[in-house]
Parts: structure tokens; C-alpha cells; sequence
């Protein structure tokens, strides 16, 4: 018996030894602003640092300012376990931030979180940098943002170039704003198109098929040892009845 118990420890032992070792979820350790920090004006890029390294590509991060509404991001890129984010705010009121994340840790499981801070100084906000390409120009879905009425009635008979350029210049930031590219819808021709017109097709799929007639027709005719029709077999006797 006691053979057998010692025996069912080793193997339970080698057994937990050969089990891969479980990746602890990662975690946020430190973050520019702090959780909690209080700032006398808005900040222009924020810095995430995590326990593990985290792809960037599958990173979110969002600041909500008090009012609801959120400030618009560059493009993450990370370095190590650390993301930098860079940010434009339309607005900064003094307040209380919430900065929220989402990470894709090294076990493959989402983890997310938040910290907050607080704007003390004026609200003037400091230039805008220069976001990575594809960044939208607009407030995330979620907030409302009231249409821009037109500086000017154009005349009536320049309503349709007018209608032209505002959709050539509104179009790529309604995509932007989704955060898909979308291409223009290309104006087609009226019908007219320089491919063949039809009867080519119809003609020339007329002709392959007298010729697939044809050459099951002349195969049809052969004989069963070869012979083509009025011909002499390949062994050179003539066929029966004849000679």
C-alpha cells in the first residue's frame, strides 16, 4: 500500500512538472498622467506601461472629459511593454479625466482599466499635433457634434457643382470618422462600354459549338479497330468481303 501511494505522489509530481507554466494576467503598473495626478493644463501624449509587453495594433485607449464628450487620439505604438498615445483635445475644462485602456495580455485574454486625473489650470488647449494619418478629425461616436451651416446660399444654377465639391470634400472625413476607407463611388459611363458587344459572344460561341458537332461526328463515324471510314486497317488486310 504504501508502495502505491509513493508511487501516485512521483507521478503527480512529474506531472505537475511537465504542465506549461500559467502566464499571469497583465497588469497596469505606471501611466503619464498618474491615476490620480493633478495637472495644470492638458496633456499632449499619453504613456501606458504594463507588466508584459502589449501589441499596440490591438490596444484602445480613450480620455473622457467631463463633460462627456472625448478627446481624439493619434496612433498607439508601442515600445516594450509601454504604449504612447498621442492626443488633441478640442476642449479642456477643468475636471476630472477618466483615461480608459484595453490590452490583449500575453495569455491572449482582453484586459482593461481606467485611471483618472484632473485639469486645476485655464482651459486653453495647446496647439493640436499632427496626427498619424487615418486618425479621426471628429468627436468618437457617441457624441454629438451639431452640422456646420454653409457661409453662403450658392445660386441655383451652380447647385450641382456646388453639390459636387461639397461631397468631393466631406466624403473622406465621413469615412475617417467611421474609421474604415471608403473609396468615392466612380461616376460610370451611360451604357456604352468599349468591351465586345454581345453578338460577338453569340457568333463565336456558335462557332465552337458546330465545331464540337463536327468532331463528335467524325469520331462517331471511325471503326472499332481503328479504320478510318473507306480505309484499309492499320495491319494492312483489307477488310472482310473485299480482296
Amino acid at each position: 500500500m504504501k508502495r502505491l501511494a509513493l508511487s501516485a505522489l512521483v507521478a503527480a509530481c512529474a506531472l505537475l512538472g511537465t504542465m506549461p507554466p500559467a502566464y499571469a494576467h497583465t497588469e497596469l503598473v505606471a501611466g503619464d498622467p498618474a491615476d490620480g495626478a493633478s495637472l495644470t493644463g492638458p496633456p499632449t501624449t499619453l504613456t501606458l506601461t504594463f507588466t508584459d509587453p502589449v501589441p499596440a495594433e490591438s490596444a484602445i485607449v480613450t480620455v473622457t472629459a467631463p463633460d462627456g464628450t472625448r478627446w481624439r487620439t493619434g496612433e498607439i505604438t508601442a515600445s516594450g511593454a509601454t504604449l504612447t498615445v498621442p492626443v488633441a483635445p478640442d476642449a479642456a475644462p477643468p475636471g476630472r479625466y477618466a483615461l480608459a485602456w484595453q490590452v490583449v495580455g500575453l495569455d491572449g485574454h482582453y484586459v482593461d482599466g481606467a485611471t483618472t486625473f484632473t485639469l486645476t489650470g485655464p482651459t486653453a488647449v495647446p496647439p493640436t499635433p499632427a496626427l498619424a494619418p487615418g486618425t479621426p478629425t471628429t468627436a468618437p461616436e457617441g457624441t454629438s457634434t451639431p452640422p456646420t451651416a454653409p457661409a453662403s446660399a450658392a445660386p441655383t444654377s451652380a447647385a450641382p457643382t456646388s453639390a459636387a465639391s461639397t461631397a468631393t470634400t466631406t466624403g473622406p472625413e465621413l469615412s475617417t470618422f467611421s474609421g474604415f476607407a471608403t473609396a468615392a463611388p466612380t461616376t460610370g459611363g451611360t451604357g456604352g462600354g468599349s468591351g465586345p458587344s454581345a453578338w460577338v459572344w453569340i457568333t463565336s460561341a456558335l462557332l465552337l459549338l458546330v465545331a464540337g458537332v463536327v468532331v463528335a461526328v467524325l469520331l462517331k463515324r471511325r471503326r472499332p479497330d481503328g479504320t478510318p471510314p473507306g480505309g484499309t486497317p492499320p495491319n494492312g488486310t483489307p477488310p472482310n468481303g473485299t480482296g
